[in-house]
C-alpha cells in the first residue's frame, strides 16, 4: 500500500481552495466574473477590466509616474512587469477597474525607482497586483 504523507497534500489543497474562491460565473451566484478582457482604446490595446470585488480580491494599488528630466518618468520598481520575450511593461490604469498594459523602455533602474521613456508623468500605474493582471491577460485561471 503506498502512502501519501500529509504535508505532500497540503499544497494541493491549498491551490483548489484558491482557484474555487476565485471562480464562479454570473449564473451561479448573481455576481459578474471577477475579470474580462476588452480591446480598449484608439489603438485596440487590449485590457484587463475587474469588477470591484475581483479587484479587491487581487490587492490592486496603484501609484503616479513622475517627472525624471526630459521625456523620462520615474515609477516604483514594483510596477515593472517582463513579457516571456524579455520585453518591459508595465499596467496603466486607463478607466476605473481597467488596466491597460503599455510598453515601457527601461532607461535605467536605482534602487526602488525604474527610470523609463514612453510614459508620461502623472500617468497612473499599477504597483501591486500587475502579476495577477498579467496571468488574467494570458488566460492564467480564466474558464472558457
Amino acid at each position: 500500500m503506498h502512502r501519501v504523507s500529509r504535508t505532500a497534500v497540503l499544497p494541493v489543497l491549498i491551490v483548489l481552495a484558491v482557484l474555487a474562491g476565485c471562480g464562479g460565473t454570473a449564473a451561479e451566484g448573481g455576481q459578474p466574473p471577477p475579470a474580462q478582457m476588452e480591446r480598449v482604446g484608439h489603438r485596440g490595446a487590449l485590457s484587463v477590466v475587474l469588477t470591484p470585488l475581483g479587484a479587491q480580491r487581487i490587492g490592486i494599488q496603484t501609484g503616479a509616474a513622475t517627472p525624471a528630466g526630459p521625456g523620462r518618468t520615474v515609477v516604483p520598481y514594483s510596477a515593472l512587469l517582463y513579457q516571456v520575450d524579455g520585453s518591459s511593461v508595465i499596467y496603466t490604469v486607463t478607466a476605473p477597474f481597467t488596466y491597460t498594459l503599455v510598453t515601457a523602455s527601461v532607461t535605467s533602474i536605482q534602487g526602488n525607482q525604474v527610470y523609463l521613456t514612453g510614459l508620461a508623468p502623472g500617468t497612473t500605474v499599477v504597483t501591486v497586483g500587475g502579476e495577477e493582471l498579467l496571468g488574467v491577460q494570458d488566460g492564467v485561471g480564466i474558464q472558457t
